[in-house]
């Protein structure tokens, strides 16, 4: 029987392995326990932080110099403005202690998702990559940053550094940790919804 239902699967499905229990299907084994799974999720979290802190790094070493501490990108519609943001995604302000407390919440709680989930689900993985990446991203902004824009008295300590400015519509300025923060939760927002009826074992 196990091995009419070997034979069965279509190329590239995984396969029953030693650790998979009798008669459960290989892609319902929880994702802490797939290798390919742990990779997915940690790579997505380590390109996103560092594609974040490297576009920070690069757009204000950059800018710094310019009196104006911006740069027109998109005539009309997108430039990259320096600003630093004491709160959280997009502007949003809090108390230092409820940011991170957030934050540390955050970074438990897509751990526990990621464990949680079954292995088959890789779009739920990278999105929790995001979000890792993402908070992961602006949590060392808040503990290692310090920017000091010329003209002003004082120096930004331990706030986000922010830089894309879509500035017709008057948006706050975000970075691409924003970006991932955002991106990664709508996409979790739906897979949860596709699959809040889902009876199987880390069907969520």
């Amino acid at each position: 029987m196990g091995r009419a239902r070997a034979r069965g699967r279509k190329p590239g499905r995984e396969t029953v392995t030693a650790d998979t229990p009798a008669g459960q299907d290989p892609g319902d084994v929880l994702a802490y326990r797939s290798l390919s799974a742990v990779v997915i999720f940690l790579v997505t979290a380590a390109a996103g932080a560092l594609g974040d802190l490297a576009s920070k790094s690069k757009v204000f070493s950059q800018l710094l110099d310019s009196p104006a501490h911006s740069t027109m990108v998109i005539p009309g519609l997108l430039r990259f403005t320096l600003s630093t943001n004491p709160g959280i995604v997009f502007g949003l302000r809090l108390a230092p202690w409820a940011i991170l407390l957030a934050t540390m919440a955050a970074v438990v709680a897509v751990a526990v998702l990621f464990a949680t989930s079954a292995r088959r689900f890789r779009w739920l993985h990278v999105a929790l990559g995001m979000v890792l990446g993402g908070a992961l991203g602006n949590a060392y902004d808040r503990l290692f940053s310090y920017v000091h824009l010329p003209g002003e008295s004082r120096a930004h300590v331990g706030e986000v550094r922010d830089f894309i400015d879509f500035y017709p519509i008057s948006y706050p300025l975000f970075n691409v940790a924003d970006i991932l923060l955002v991106v990664g939760v709508c996409i979790i927002l739906l897979h949860v919804f596709r699959h809040r009826k889902d009876p199987r074992p880390g069907g969520r």
